[in-house]
C-alpha cells in the first residue's frame, strides 16, 4: 500500500502544480486577463486540467521506474536517487513555466521549440533581447521555483521511500511480497496511460485539445508549458501530414489554381524603370529588411505619429504597395519568404534546415546567374537559425556580419547598431562594380532596444524604431548623392510586426500590416499599389519588373499581372490565414 500511496501523491502533486502554474501565469499578466472574470480563471484551470494530469502521468511512471527499484534494492542511496530526481523535474517543470510566462508577453503563443532553434544556432543572440536584470530576474524565479517544488515534494514523500531493512517472514516469502508488490505498481503504471494519452479514445491529448474559448488567451493560459513543449519538440518535422484536411486530388486541383509563375510580355500597366530604353545596362538592387516594423506604427494607420517620417516620405516618392502582409512573425522564416518567396511554416524554420534551404531557389541566385554581384549586410550574428548557411548557399557571394565591425561598433546585445550598419553598405555601393544587389537586414529595432539615441518618447519600444528609421533616411540619402543612384532601385519592406504595441494580436489582421516601398533612382514612376499581397510575391514582381523569368519561384506571384491570382497568405504558431 505503501508504494501506490506515493504514486498518487506523485500523480496529485504534479496535477496541482500545473493547475497552480496557471493562476500564477493569469495573474502576472493581469494586464492581458484584466477583463477575465473568476469564472474564466476556474475555467482555464478546468480546462487545462487534462493536460495538467497528462503531465503528472509522465512524471509518475518515472516515479514507478524508481518505487520498482526500491522494492527490490533498500538502500540509504535510494533516498539520494529519489531526491536527485526529483529535483531534476522539478527544474524542469521550473524552467518551462517561467519561460513560457516571459517569453508569452513578446510572442503571444505558449511555449514550444522555438527557443531551442535560437539556443542551438547563436545562444548569444537568443539572450539578446534580454536585459541583465531581466535575465538575472528570471533566472533567479526558475531557481526559486524549482527549489520550492522540490523541497515541497521531496518532504511529502521522503518518508514512504525504503532505505533499509528488509520484509519480515521467509526468504521466499520476501521474494513473493516484493513480486506482488511489484505486480501492483506496474498495474498501476499501466492505468496512468489513460491520463497520459487523454482517455480510451483513438485520439491522443495534443495542446488544442484544452481550447475551449473565442478568446485565444483564455485558451492559452490554459495550455501546460510542459506538455506543449514536448508535443512541439517531437512533432515539429512532421509537418507534412499535420495539415492534411482534405484529398490530396482536391487540395492539388484547388492550389494549382492558386500559382502563376509565366513572366508577364505585355508591359502595360507595369511601371518603367530607368533603364528601360537601354537593354544593355542592369538595373542595380537593394533591399532593405527592417526589423520589426509594420504599418501598425506609421501615421496613416492612425495609432501613433512621428515615429517613422523617413519611410513615408519615401513611400510618397515611389511605389507604395498599401495592402501588403507579412507571412510570419520570426526574421528568420520572413528572409525566406521574401528572398526565395517560400511561404513560411507554423511550427518550423526552412532555414534552420540546411538541406531543403540550401536548394531553395532566390532573388540573389537569380540575379548572380545574370551577373549581379551579390551581397549581404547584418550588424548581429549570422550563424543565428543557420542564416550564414542559407544566404551562402542561395547567391550571397559575400556575407557581412558584426564579425567585419570593429569591436567598439558591437554596443547593442544584437551587435551593431543600424547607424554602422548603413555607413557599410552606403561605402560598398560607392565602390561597386554593377550591376550589383545588395541586401540589408536592421536589427536596432529589436528588443532589448538599446540603441545610441535618445528621443522625446518616453517609449523605449518607438525610441528603437523612431532611431532606426532615421538611419533608413540617412542611408538613402547617401545613395542619392551616388552616381550609381539614378540606375538603383531601393526596395524596403519589414520583416514582421514586432514589439509594438507591446502584446500583439496573433489573430486580428493588422498583426500582419505591412508597407512595401520601391523607390531611388530607377523607379519614375511613383504611385500606390492597392492590389492585396504579401512578402512571397516580392521575388517574382522584382524579377518581372527586371525582365527575368520567375518560374522557379512557385509560390510567388507578380503583383502588376493580372493572370496571377492575387491573395495573402500568413502563418502564426499552429496557425495559418
Amino acid at each position: 500500500m505503501k508504494r501506490i500511496t506515493i504514486l498518487l501523491l506523485t500523480f496529485i502533486f504534479w496535477t496541482v502544480t500545473g493547475s497552480v502554474s496557471k493562476i500564477a501565469f493569469l495573474a502576472f499578466h493581469n494586464e492581458l486577463y484584466s477583463s477575465a472574470s473568476l469564472t474564466d480563471w476556474l475555467q482555464v484551470v478546468l480546462h487545462g486540467a487534462r493536460l495538467d494530469v497528462a503531465v503528472a502521468g509522465y512524471i509518475t511512471i518515472l516515479a514507478a521506474v524508481l518505487v520498482l527499484l526500491n522494492i527490490w534494492w533498500r538502500s540509504r542511496r535510494m533516498l539520494w536517487l529519489w531526491s536527485t530526481v526529483s529535483c531534476l523535474v522539478s527544474l524542469i517543470v521550473a524552467t518551462a513555466v517561467c519561460v513560457n510566462m516571459g517569453l508569452y508577453s513578446y510572442w503571444g503563443f505558449p511555449l514550444d521549440a522555438t527557443p531551442l532553434l535560437y539556443i542551438r544556432t547563436s545562444p548569444s543572440d537568443a539572450m539578446a533581447s534580454l536585459t541583465l536584470w531581466q535575465t538575472v530576474g528570471w533566472g533567479t524565479a526558475i531557481v526559486v521555483t524549482a527549489l520550492v517544488l522540490s523541497a515541497a515534494f521531496i518532504l511529502l514523500t521522503r518518508r514512504l521511500v525504503d532505505v533499509g531493512g528488509a520484509p519480515s517472514g521467509s526468504r521466499r516469502d520476501s521474494v513473493r511480497a516484493r513480486a506482488g508488490e511489484s505486480l501492483a505498481v506496474l498495474v498501476f503504471a499501466a492505468l496512468l496511460i489513460v491520463p497520459v494519452r487523454g482517455g480510451l479514445s483513438t485520439g491522443t491529448n495534443h495542446t488544442g485539445n484544452v481550447y475551449y474559448s473565442t478568446d485565444i488567451r483564455l485558451n492559452h493560459a490554459a495550455v501546460n508549458p510542459v506538455f506543449c513543449f514536448i508535443e512541439s519538440v517531437t512533432h515539429q518535422q512532421d509537418i507534412a501530414a499535420r495539415y492534411r484536411f482534405m484529398d490530396d486530388a482536391e487540395a492539388t486541383r484547388l492550389f494549382k489554381g492558386m500559382t502563376y509563375t509565366a513572366l508577364r510580355t505585355d508591359r502595360t500597366g507595369v511601371p518603367r524603370l530607368a533603364d528601360a530604353a537601354d537593354s544593355t545596362r542592369k538595373t542595380n538592387v537593394v533591399i532593405v529588411l527592417l526589423e520589426s516594423f509594420s504599418r501598425y506604427i506609421m501615421t496613416e494607420a492612425g495609432h501613433v505619429s512621428g515615429i517613422t517620417p523617413c519611410l513615408e516620405r519615401l513611400a510618397g516618392e515611389g511605389l507604395y504597395f498599401t495592402r501588403f502582409y507579412a507571412n510570419s512573425f520570426r526574421t528568420d522564416r520572413a528572409m525566406v519568404s521574401v528572398l526565395s518567396g517560400l511561404p513560411a511554416q507554423p511550427t518550423m524554420s526552412v532555414m534552420d534546415l540546411p538541406k531543403k534551404s540550401n536548394a531553395l531557389p532566390s532573388i540573389a541566385r537569380t540575379l548572380s546567374a545574370h551577373g549581379y554581384n551579390t551581397a549581404f549586410y547584418y550588424g548581429g550574428d549570422t550563424g543565428y537559425s543557420n542564416m550564414q548557411s542559407y544566404l551562402m548557399a542561395t547567391g550571397y557571394a559575400k556575407v557581412v556580419s558584426e564579425n567585419d565591425f570593429p569591436a567598439a561598433q558591437r554596443t547593442g546585445k544584437w551587435g551593431v547598431a543600424d547607424g554602422p550598419v548603413y555607413d557599410r553598405l552606403a561605402e560598398d555601393v560607392a565602390q561597386a562594380r554593377e550591376p550589383f544587389f545588395m541586401t540589408v537586414l536592421s536589427g536596432s529595432s529589436h528588443e532589448p532596444f538599446d540603441v545610441p539615441y535618445k528621443s522625446h518618447l518616453s517609449s523605449p519600444e518607438l525610441n528603437a524604431f523612431r532611431y532606426a528609421d532615421q538611419c533608413l533616411g540617412n542611408f538613402v540619402n547617401k545613395l542619392r548623392r551616388l552616381k550609381v543612384w539614378d540606375n538603383t532601385l531601393v526596395v524596403i519592406l519589414p520583416d514582421h510586426l514586432g514589439a509594438y504595441p507591446v502584446h500583439p494580436d496573433n489573430y486580428a489582421l493588422w498583426r500582419y500590416e505591412l508597407p512595401l516601398i520601391m523607390t531611388g533612382g530607377a523607379m519614375k514612376e511613383p504611385r500606390r499599389i492597392d492590389t492585396i499581397c504579401c512578402q512571397t510575391d516580392l521575388p517574382a514582381t522584382l524579377l518581372a519588373l527586371l525582365g527575368m523569368d520567375h518560374s522557379d519561384f512557385t509560390y510567388s506571384r507578380d503583383i502588376f499581372d493580372p493572370r496571377a491570382p492575387h491573395f495573402a497568405f500568413f502563418t502564426l504558431d499552429d496557425g495559418m490565414g
